[in-house]
């Protein structure tokens, strides 16, 4: 059913050190803002699997993890009574629209949990982390980690590519001339095998993964 190499994907991420000019971020470093207001920042590039899709092989994940040596800094308006930020980390075989995925994350609902539009199976590697700022480390902004929690299902997949996003959502009471966020690269990395599948399975997963697609 598999091969005998393992296979490890990655997908890097760079560092993003924007300062708010009091209208637009600045020094985005292939970095997008999604929103308006500013709030929400993200990375996205993609792992090509088409040489395997045309061999017609099913990659099979075993483990995952991220790789994000740093800290993680930000500066809301001055005076803001609050202070945080989420961070989501998802590698997905159908593109996502994260401007929806942070709208539904203010609500309580994560990718791929019930009143999302995504699909559960779909998410190979989803990690999900609530900083906020630690006043009593005596480092500007710092933001400390409070909760993380995966999201993945870890299923196999046979598209011939998966998306890969970090997405940030500030939290704050707004932005002025003197706010700034500053987070390390990162590396999102999925361990598993490619293996050959019997062509009826691999027809049906095929199918599944047309219509989830195109669903979104």
């Amino acid at each position: 059913m598999t091969d005998e190499q393992p296979r490890r994907l990655a997908a890097m991420h760079p560092t993003l050190q924007a300062n708010f000019d009091g209208a637009n971020w600045t020094n985005l470093n292939g970095w997008q803002v999604l929103d308006p207001a500013g709030t929400r920042l993200m990375h996205e590039t993609v792992i090509d699997l088409s040489g395997y899709a045309m061999d017609s092989l099913t990659f099979f994940p075993m483990s995952v993890g991220l790789q994000d040596p740093g800290i993680y800094v930000f500066k809301p308006v001055e005076g803001s009574l609050f202070n945080g930020m989420h961070v989501l980390d998802i590698v997905t075989s159908v593109p996502m629209d994260l401007n929806t995925v942070g709208n539904i994350q203010g609500q309580g609902i994560g990718p791929a949990m019930l009143g999302s539009l995504y699909e559960f199976e779909t998410i190979l590697f989803g990690t999900y982390r609530f900083f906020t700022q630690n006043a009593n480390i005596p480092y500007p902004n710092y933001q400390q980690l409070e909760r993380s929690q995966r999201f993945d299902s870890g299923e196999p997949t046979a598209a011939d590519k998966l998306y890969c996003y970090r997405l940030v959502v500030l939290l704050s009471g707004g932005l002025d001339s003197t706010s700034h966020v500053k987070l390390p690269a990162a590396r999102q990395l999925i361990g598993g095998v490619m293996g050959e599948e019997a062509d009826l399975v691999y027809m049906q997963r095929l199918k599944r993964s047309y219509e989830l697609a195109n669903q979104v």
